[in-house]
């Protein structure tokens, strides 16, 4: 019983960070200076008219939506990394004394 509460503590942790750090690359991350220079708007509704988008808002929004989940899973992937590679080294100097 104990070992599945841990199993799920430690799943939830996890869920929890993941949507932290897409919450903070939401905030952090733009792909344009705010506001949009007009040779970057020209070039969003170009690429819009083209994709038969009729709000060229919506193209954007989705984008970096995608931009930060990508983001999110890079930064994820990399503190799960560093994580292992921490407990190791831990685990290592606890094994050796």
């Amino acid at each position: 019983m104990a070992t599945l509460v841990h199993s799920l503590l430690i799943r939830a942790f996890k869920i929890t960070l993941f949507l932290c750090l897409f919450v903070l690359s939401m905030r952090f991350i733009h792909t344009y200076p705010l506001p949009m220079p007009p040779e970057h708007q020209h070039q969003l509704f170009v690429i819009s008219r083209k994709l038969n988008i009729r709000d060229p808002e919506d193209l954007y929004l989705s984008t970096l939506a995608i931009v930060n989940l990508v983001a999110a899973t890079i930064e994820y992937r990399l503190i799960m990394k560093l994580w292992r590679k921490i407990q190791g080294t831990w685990r290592h100097t606890a094994e050796s004394r």
